[in-house]
This record gives C-alpha cells, structure tokens and sequence, in this order.
C-alpha cells in the first residue's frame, strides 16, 4: 500500500513539471488573464504535489 501511495506522489510531482513546461512554452499564446490563471493553476497543483508527499512520507 505505501508502495502505491509513493506512485501516486510521484505522478502528481510528474503532473506539476508537464504543467509547468507546457505553460513555458504556450506562454506566448495566452493572454494576461490565461497566464495568470495558468499561474495559479501551477501553484495548486505544485502545493498539492508536495502535500500529498509530506502525507506519503508521514505514514511511512
């Protein structure tokens, strides 16, 4: 089970790093709203990433 839960951590850190190159390089298409909520998004999705291993790392 922890086996799996370190997976999952893993993936969600996996998830952050494509968001954040695929914004670096679409940045030029979006406009001020879309890179700001773009931002945003990246945050969350970094903060849950690192979360979720804090969780991980808790339990085993």
């Amino acid at each position: 089970m922890l086996n799996k839960l370190a997976e999952t951590a893993e993936t969600a850190e996996h998830v952050g790093e494509f968001a954040r190159e695929f914004g670096e390089q679409n940045w030029v298409d979006m406009d001020e709203d879309e890179t700001a909520d773009w931002r945003k998004v990246l945050t969350d999705l970094e903060a849950a990433a690192a979360t979720f291993r804090r969780t991980v790392n808790l339990i085993s």
